[in-house]
């Protein structure tokens, strides 16, 4: 008798072990799924914004191609305060080749999105930051008949 209750004892035992760490498997799991969710979602936001500074700059060109000497365009950009109840900032980050564009969570930098704008520093500046809360997200585009510049203010 007293082998069957030991018996019994350790089959509850594996079973408590067992649904253990089935329940810390799920977890990390969820964990995981949610942050490839934001990455998808601000990779999204990103793509968006860059197709609209691509776009502004190719139709400024043309109007510098035809002779115009002072441009101040703004664009103002339609993008969610939260992705998953999570705020995030995108900002301008550059190296010697081209110019890209970073976004990532405010409380955690380390779930993060690159996506490059292939455009080259030579003859363009490219610079700032936005953050979600922003009041009014915007891409403004100038050219002052010498400098070529493309700011993201909020």
């Amino acid at each position: 008798m007293p082998s069957e209750y030991i018996m019994y004892l350790s089959i509850l035992l594996v079973g408590t072990l067992a649904i253990g760490g089935i329940s810390v498997t799920m977890i990390a799991i969820n964990d995981s799924m949610e942050d490839k969710a934001l990455e998808t979602g601000m990779e999204n936001i990103l793509q968006n914004i860059s197709e609209t500074i691509y776009g502004l700059k190719e139709s400024e060109q043309k109007k510098i191609a035809q002779g115009a000497t002072d441009i101040h365009t703004e664009i103002n950009l339609d993008i969610p305060n939260q992705l998953h109840e999570e705020e995030y900032k995108i900002e301008v980050i550059f190296n010697n080749l081209t110019y890209s564009l970073k976004a990532s969570l405010i409380d955690n930098a380390d779930v993060s999105v690159t996506v490059s704008l292939l455009i080259t520093p030579e003859s363009i500046s490219i610079s700032g930051i936005i953050e979600s809360t922003g009041q009014n997200p915007r891409v403004i585009f100038t050219y002052d008949g010498v400098n070529i510049n493309i700011l993201l203010e909020d």
